[in-house]
């Protein structure tokens, strides 16, 4: 099967898990939202309904029973709490926390088997979840959400006069909800809204989005007093803290009219409002634009007439993207080649009026494809949120798991990232989240006893620096005793105690990336067996990053990420050592030098140069990969300065051949992974050559790379 074309059957696949994936995330970002604490906003309850409600229709839809099953449970519980029938509480939120998990596990299990229905999860933790859930739907609350509270005179409607018709119209939901807004004692108010009937979607969500800070929209129902066939006029009712002054002044010049709904009997007095303009209300919509309220005029947009979709997105799978990516690279590819055309004809003197309109069409070819190129690469970015979402549902888990109060703070979530990047970055991130819970944050008694706040704080942050993304994970907890951390490596034989005595602080903190070695006297559920941060540094390395350590015994620690924002398209420096060819990501390169080769003398074990009084330490690219040299050194090299967080490292290389935009594609399951090569791409004349890891050179050239390089790591 090609990378074009896809079966109907996985076609329908990829529409099921793209649906499915969509609708959970949106539903553990809303349950963050009530897990908050406080009172739950009934728009957060209602929108956690619905989208289990869609999941529920979407699983029923693909023959996913056992999705359809444990949606349906949810769904009940959650209809419970909506109408104030089954109090939101701690036990409740834990259930749809966990059926959100499990429903991630679906539909992962359903990715990698290929099919809807997936393979089989845990049958008894998932029917011990609907039976749980089924319980919570059965409990009531404390009074039951249908039933009217008086107002210490025996009025079921606290004074409130409603139509027989209003009342006979309303939803259990919303007769729930205009009595919860009665017993709260807010003002009821009636809005009458007309609308164009090509834009009452867009025009009915404008005006709600309007009224939302306002108060709560109870319902909305079609008028009596409606008489222009050409429009659909509604009533809406609304509760809110406000008076009618401050709603009259926050709907002028909306072209609607404010009725506030009148309370006998101890009523508090409301100002009558200034009189509304009672012209009906337009809504222009633009594609991408926002939407505006107008007052009553002629159709100036024929567009208002279409049917269109509110959306302007698709999806599209990324395997596509790839195959589109692959492609422009090979237009590059074909850009150089016209490119060195152009050069043989500019020496032809008979032909320069050619040659001027080959490099001019060419110069026009070059600007398009640059376009074209970004506009690929914007379409593979995704805001880092939506890692950032799953991690608060693991934090309060594992937080909840090791009895312990977390405050998890959020910043750069709009940050993007390659799609792929995004992806690979939650094990990693995972992982760091549990250090810092299990290792970082003390139990309530140490902190107290420290004088820190019971609640333990982990930070995200993300942010771009240049052709970077910088992400930190930060917590307030204990810090790493590097001096326990260098006696546990001496015991287990990983150094000898000169060794130890040797180690700078920061390669004493990176002994926590080595593989079996931990702080922990013994090992508990969630860590200390030595498992987890030398795959966070292995995975991390294999998205061209790198990781850094710090930290203050008592005070914290802090892990700092820095990733290149994208491996699709690079743009590359191509370099040569030791008669092989390379390229190495321009993203990383700071500047080039020429110096002679006595300048490259040995300090401290390692090799470096002086830079404008300062040393740089550098790694030879042909010591790396063990390269045989033919020729001998040359009396003079060149050295690539690359910068990776705050680290400076010099390539030390013989020759630099130019500069290209290049694909990196990946070397297979056989060759991926070896250390200090990110990739292979092609440049012109069909050369095939090897890209450069960057970030595992710098550890390199800094004494923490990798325990072995391969031999003669290719190059052409």
């Amino acid at each position: 099967m090609s990378d074009r074309s896809f079966d109907r059957g996985e076609k329908a696949l990829q529409e099921f898990l793209s649906e499915a994936q969509e609708i959970i995330e949106e539903l553990n970002r809303l349950l963050l939202k009530l897990d908050g604490g406080g009172c739950a906003d009934p728009d957060v309850v209602n929108g956690a309904f619905r989208a289990v409600h869609s999941l529920k229709g979407l699983a029923g839809l693909f023959g996913v029973a056992r999705l359809s099953r444990l949606s349906h449970q949810s769904e009940d519980l959650l209809d419970g709490i909506r109408l104030g029938r089954v109090e939101l509480d701690r036990e409740a939120l834990d259930a749809l926390f966990e059926a959100v998990e499990v429903f991630q596990r679906i539909v992962a299990e359903a990715a990698a088997s290929g099919q809807a229905q997936g393979g089989a999860i845990d049958g008894g933790a998932a029917e011990r979840l609907l039976e749980r859930l089924t319980r919570l739907a059965a409990r009531r609350a404390g009074r039951d959400g249908g039933a009217t509270v008086p107002d210490g005179q025996g009025d079921p409607w606290c004074g409130y006069r409603f139509d027989a018709g209003l009342l006979a119209v309303l939803t259990e939901y919303e007769e729930h909800r205009l009595r919860e807004n009665v017993t709260a004692g807010r003002a009821l108010y009636r809005i009458h809204a007309p609308f164009a009937i090509e834009s009452i979607d867009t025009g009915l969500e404008a005006l709600k989005n309007r009224l939302k800070p306002l108060g709560e929209v109870i319902t909305y129902l079609p008028s009596a007093e409606s008489g222009d066939p050409t429009k659909i006029e509604l009533d809406l009712v609304v509760g809110a803290d406000a008076d009618a002054a401050a709603m009259a002044r926050a709907l002028a010049g909306l072209g609607v009219e404010l009725r506030p709904i009148p309370r006998e009997g101890g009523a508090r007095e409301q100002p009558e409002p200034p009189p509304p303009a009672m012209t009906p209300t337009r809504i222009d919509t633009a594609p991408g634009a926002p939407v505006e309220l107008h007052p009553e005029g002629e159709a100036t947009d024929e567009r208002l007439q279409s049917i269109r979709s509110a959306s302007q997105t698709v999806r599209v799978d990324i395997r596509k993207l790839d195959h589109l990516m692959n492609l422009v690279g090979e237009l590059g590819l074909v850009r150089a080649g016209i490119a060195g055309i152009v050069e043989t004809v500019k020496a032809d003197r008979e032909r320069a009026e050619l040659a001027r309109s080959l490099h001019r069409e060419t110069r026009a070819l070059s600007r398009k494809l640059d376009e074209l190129q970004a506009a690929v690469l914007e379409v593979r970015m995704v805001p880092l949120g939506q890692v950032f979402d799953k991690l608060s549902r693991v934090v309060r888990k594992i937080s909840r798991d090791a009895n312990k109060e977390i405050r998890l703070l959020i910043a750069g979530a709009e940050t993007e990232l390659d799609k792929l990047i995004v992806e690979e970055l939650s094990d990693p991130l995972m992982h760091m989240i549990r250090n810092c819970i299990d290792h970082g944050i003390e139990p309530r008694e140490a902190r107290l006893a420290a004088g820190k706040p019971e609640a333990g704080t982990i930070a995200i942050g993300a942010a771009q620096r240049g052709n970077h993304v910088v992400i930190t994970v930060e917590d307030d907890g204990v810090g790493i005793d590097a001096a326990k951390l260098v006696q546990r490596a001496v015991r287990a034989g990983y150094l000898t105690g000169e060794e130890a005595a040797e180690l700078s602080r920061r390669e004493s903190l990176n002994l926590i990336f080595v593989p079996g070695l931990s702080t922990r006297e013994s090992a508990t559920e969630m860590s200390g067996r030595g498992v987890g941060m030398d795959v966070v540094k292995t995975n991390i390395a294999r998205l061209s990053g790198i990781i850094d350590v710090e930290s203050e015994p008592g005070a914290g620690t802090r892990l700092t990420l820095t990733l290149p924002i994208t491996l699709a398209i690079i743009q590359a420096l191509v370099i040569r050592a030791a008669g092989r060819t390379y390229a190495v990501p321009l993203n990383s390169v700071l500047e080039t030098l020429l110096v002679r080769a006595d300048d490259v003398r040995p300090i401290e074990r390692r090799e470096a140069i002086d830079l404008r009084g300062a040393t740089l330490p550098v790694v030879r690219v042909e010591e790396v990969f063990r390269l045989d040299r033919a020729a001998p050194r040359p009396s003079k090299v060149f050295v690539v300065v690359v910068g990776m967080a705050q680290h400076r490292v010099g390539l030390v290389v013989d020759e630099l051949v130019g500069q290209e935009d290049v694909v990196l594609k990946s070397l297979g399951r056989t060759l991926d992974g070896i250390p200090g090569i990110a990739g292979a791409t092609e440049l012109g004349g069909q050369q095939t050559v090897l890209v450069l890891d960057e970030g595992a050179l710098v550890e390199e050239a800094l004494g923490a790379g990798p325990a072995e390089a391969p031999h003669a790591a290719g190059g052409v």
